[in-house]
């Protein structure tokens, strides 16, 4: 059954200074029509990603949760599932479980793992998540694969039903794009990391013309069912602007390492008035079927007009 690509909008959250500012956050974004509240996966000073989520489940009662991307080189796939099939038993059917191949190399380093080549992170990224959603299905599960072996492994506790969760994977590189093609439910489309970092590199991939280009191959991959799966995008730069061409040349002609009207053009920027980005959001869903935004926790109040517009919310 194909979706018809509503606008959603959700934030991403940022550090967190306390439990109670935690929970006003998720309960503001819930009040002012955000569809989702997401966490990071990082070992900075982010706070656990799925005690947070737990935590905003008890606070709100109408917000989707999930991870933006959970990396899954961090957890056994096992040990994983039983910790998402709990946080399941508080999200109900609001879980988005976000999962991610890890890019971060400074993650690595301090956890003491040894950072795999891009191909091998993303090859265990599929077996996992293949895992995780046999384990979602029940169990036992006996698996014998390339990266992990499980016997006898349980889906305990039983988490709701298969189509009560959303399964989000995604990125800027072909294969990549493929493995979420094949298992997602929501695919993020972003620019592509290379040398395990988020620089210059990253927003060359990021003009217009590279995401027409990913919007072939995910259509290319998913053939059938590309129309049941809603497309994702965090925008990486957001500003409510009255100039937004003096936006564009004083900071995202930096920030992107391009000519202005092309960062201008990226769908990681999302720049002008209320009335432009909501035009630009509507040619952006026409173009690519994005339809589901992802914004910076400091752009929460000042995009509400956007969101309410938009969703009617």
């Amino acid at each position: 059954m194909s979706i018809d690509r509503r606008f959603r909008f959700a934030v991403l959250a940022s550090e967190v200074s306390s439990a109670p500012s935690w929970r006003e956050q998720a309960r503001t974004a819930e009040d002012l029509g955000y569809g989702g509240l997401l966490v990071p996966d990082h070992l900075g000073r982010e706070w656990g990603p799925l005690v947070s989520l737990a935590t905003a489940a008890e606070a709100t009662g109408r917000i989707a949760l999930g991870t933006l991307m959970l990396a899954t080189d961090l957890r056994h796939p096992l040990v994983l599932f039983k910790e998402l099939a709990t946080l399941a038993q508080f999200a109900g059917d609001r879980l988005e479980i976000g999962l991610g191949a890890g890019w971060l190399a400074q993650d690595y380093e301090r956890a003491g793992i040894p950072m795999a080549p891009a191909g091998e992170r993303i090859d265990r990224l599929a077996e996992a998540t293949t895992i995780l959603k046999a384990l979602w299905r029940g169990g036992p599960l006996d698996h014998r694969g390339t990266h992990y072996t499980l016997t006898g492994a349980v889906g305990e506790p039983a988490p709701p039903p298969a189509a009560a969760v959303k399964w989000v994977l995604g990125g800027g590189g072909r294969r990549m794009l493929a493995v979420a093609a094949e298992h997602a439910d929501i695919i993020n489309v972003s620019a592509q990391v290379s040398a395990a970092q988020r620089g210059p590199s990253f927003f060359a991939s990021a003009r217009l013309a590279d995401f027409d280009r990913r919007h072939d191959w995910i259509r290319s991959r998913a053939q059938g069912r590309f129309d049941d799966i809603e497309i994702q995008c965090l925008a990486q730069v957001c500003a409510v602007t009255a100039d937004r061409d003096r936006y564009g040349q004083r900071v995202l002609a930096r920030a992107f390492g391009m000519d202005a009207a092309d960062a201008l053009d990226s769908p990681l920027a999302l720049v002008g008035t209320a009335d432009e980005i909501c035009d630009r959001l509507e040619r952006l869903r026409d173009r690519l079927g994005m339809s589901y935004w992802v914004l910076p926790a400091a752009q929460l109040k000042p995009f509400a007009d956007v969101v309410e517009r938009l969703t009617g919310k």
